[in-house]
């Protein structure tokens, strides 16, 4: 029987241990203003990706242009 009252005693300090805080105060004015974007090690790899990305796009611009070109000649 003892056994069985701390079973339900841990069950209920865990579910109890679960609540959410209330967003009152400090956090609700934390949450409103954003924070300011710190530089970070992956800054060089993430601005590689974005160049990457603008040719990717003048490369696939120039391919349909030449598409439209080839597709107007056999006409």
């Amino acid at each position: 029987m003892p056994r069985k009252a701390c079973v339900f005693a841990a069950i209920a300090l865990l579910i109890g241990g679960c609540g959410g805080a209330d967003d009152t105060g400090e956090r609700a004015v934390e949450r409103s203003e954003p924070t300011p974007r710190r530089e970070t090690v992956f800054d060089p790899m993430t601005s590689t990706i974005g160049r990457a990305q603008g040719v990717q796009q003048t490369v696939d611009a120039q391919a349909a242009e030449q598409r439209r070109k080839i597709e107007a000649a056999e006409r």
